[in-house]
């Protein structure tokens, strides 16, 4: 992205910066993530200290849902005849760009927002995300600001009168509100928002479903972790035994440990009933009967995944555009999406249908190079293992090309991904101190480029 040249908002001084004014999904199917994020147009003064995004005039373009917005920040202070010329420019990049049979009507009608907020809330409304979900989104961060200022007792009531609004979408927003303090360093909010997480999961119906959940996630993983990698049928068993006590640890188990319940392990859960005593008899037939029912369970949720896979196989498959048909299968792109691509290979050619194996074939080779490493990562794992600063300075000298904006996110969210995974302490300090070096080298080169 080109740099030009901006008047900080703060002092005046002209200060160098990278301006992105185009958000266009036909070209860049992740420009609506980096708007919403907010992510964009970051700039700092190296005279006053000023950090912020710049204000600028920008343009959103969704040729799915046929969708072209204007903004002009009225505090530019621009004349209406500047801001059209300046934003039919911009259209023009847009309309220049599209193939001559996608350009329809409605990008001869931009719609005009008047704030930044009437933009993003245009935008998601488009998605289907009304102004009544962004009101109930706002409740609940206003009761995430009020739990923040106020006492354990406090939080505890609180939370008790405003219960129904500590839902998932409450619980989400707490989470990335916690990720984006510790992201940006702010270790008085982050603690503060750990102390309205840990209370919501204590004095919250769903918390404590959460706190359960996680719970069992953490019997399952020291339960794999104890067996060790080669463990005995008996101690498979005497795990599943274990687990017997709590339901939930049961259920998980049987998600992480579905391949081991084979006809083996139920003949020696069987022979384990025939020989117990009485008392322990019932108790073990109880877990078999309740370990037949989480399988089956299990089972259909797996059946049910596999088929929405082999259903966005089929679409991709068919797709003229394959690499933009694999980005809207994103969520679902993994190893068993892979797995299955290779099944649906291998029964084409055993059909001999070669047209569709061609395809397939066509389909793994552009899933293979999304999915390559990119160079920004080699990069980060580098840092992280280079044994100081002096090293890491050198490693970011030779591969200055890389450090970019996107680099500087990668590595804040990766502080803030050990950190909720509970990493210790010298990982998160080494993170931490690799996040500030590669910031704090992003922002010199801005600044003096």
């Amino acid at each position: 992205m080109p740099q030009t040249q901006i008047p900080c908002p703060q002092c005046g001084q002209p200060i160098p910066a990278e301006i992105r004014q185009v958000f266009d999904l036909y070209e860049d199917p992740a420009a609506k993530q980096t708007l919403l994020s907010g992510a964009f147009n970051l700039i700092q003064c190296p005279y006053c200290g000023y950090q912020g995004r710049a204000e600028a005039p920008l343009v959103y373009h969704d040729p799915e849902k046929e969708l072209l917005l204007t903004y002009y920040p009225p505090q530019l202070g621009r004349s209406r005849d500047e801001q059209e010329r300046t934003l039919g420019r911009l259209l023009n990049q847009i309309i220049n760009r599209l193939p001559a049979e996608k350009r329809k009507a409605y990008l001869l009608q931009p719609e005009t927002m008047l704030t930044f907020q009437t933009l993003i809330e245009r935008i998601l409304e488009a998605d289907g995300i009304t102004k009544e979900m962004l009101q109930a989104q706002e409740d609940r961060i206003r009761l995430i600001e009020r739990l923040m200022t106020t006492d354990d007792e406090g939080r505890k009531t609180l939370l008790q009168q405003e219960g129904d609004l500590a839902d998932e979408t409450f619980f989400s927003l707490l989470t990335r509100l916690l990720e984006a303090a510790i992201m940006g360093g702010d270790q008085a909010s982050a603690a503060a928002l750990r102390q309205v997480y840990n209370a919501a999961l204590e004095h919250t119906p769903l918390g404590q479903k959460i706190k359960q959940s996680e719970a069992a996630l953490r019997f399952v993983d020291e339960t794999i972790q104890n067996l060790g990698p080669r463990p005995s049928l008996a101690q498979v068993v005497d795990a599943f035994i274990e687990a017997s006590e709590d339901d939930t640890r049961l259920q998980a188990l049987t998600s992480a440990l579905r391949p081991v319940l084979d006809y083996h392990f139920f003949q020696a859960l069987s022979d384990r009933i025939e020989n117990a005593p009485a008392e322990e008899k019932q108790r073990l037939q109880a877990l078999r009967e309740r370990l037949l029912q989480h399988m089956k369970e299990v089972d259909d949720v797996l059946e049910q995944e596999l088929q929405a896979r082999r259903e966005i196989i089929e679409k991709v498959i068919a797709a003229e555009n394959t690499e933009q048909a694999l980005q809207e299968a994103a969520p679902y792109l993994d190893n068993v999406f892979l797995h299955l691509l290779e099944e649906a290979l291998q029964q084409a050619r055993q059909k001999g249908d070669l047209e569709r194996g061609a395809r397939i074939s066509q389909v793994i080779e552009t899933l293979e190079k999304m999915f390559a490493p990119p160079p920004e990562l080699a990069l980060l794992q580098s840092l992280l293992e280079a044994p100081d600063a002096e090293a890491r300075q050198k490693l970011l000298e030779e591969n200055r090309s890389l450090v970019n904006e996107g680099l500087v996110q990668q590595m804040a969210a990766l502080a803030a991904q050990l950190q909720q995974q509970g990493a210790d302490e010298s990982t998160l300090r080494r993170a931490e101190e690799v996040y500030r070096q590669v910031l704090k080298f992003y922002m010199s080169h801005q600044v003096h480029l």
